[in-house]
């Protein structure tokens, strides 16, 4: 398991890389790990990339936990967008399309996407 940040445009935006077996809880850190970055208050957005990583990390029960928790961060950060570029299994889609409504019950942009740069496309654009 590894997870690479890689912040862009003097710490505005993040692409975050998942890479190997993840589990809610590696997902879970690095979140909690976000929310305490100097950076968080002026990021505009994640892409959250799946695409390296061998398994789902999240069961739709896992969900409604982890999105309490992003509930606690959109109360200071509201206009963030979140794209997620998922892996092209049926699994990983159903999940990646659960994960972005309950970051949309939370104020955010969010989007599924199969390749970063349509990803990106997305996330930069006005």
């Amino acid at each position: 398991m590894n997870i690479i940040n890689s912040w862009q445009n003097t710490n505005s935006d993040l692409h975050r890389k998942y890479i190997g077996n993840i589990s809610m809880h590696h997902v879970l850190e690095a979140t909690l790990e976000l929310h305490e970055h100097p950076q968080f208050a002026s990021l505009r957005y994640i892409i959250e990339d799946y695409t390296e990583a061998t398994n789902t990390p999240f069961k739709h029960k896992d969900l409604k936990d982890f999105s309490n928790v992003v509930n606690l961060r959109s109360r200071t950060k509201r206009n963030l967008k979140i794209a997620i570029v998922s892996r092209n299994t049926a699994e990983s889609s159903i999940t990646a399309i659960d994960f972005c409504e309950f970051m949309r019950q939370c104020h955010y942009q969010c989007e599924v996407f199969y390749t970063f740069p349509d990803a990106q496309a997305w996330a930069t654009a006005s």
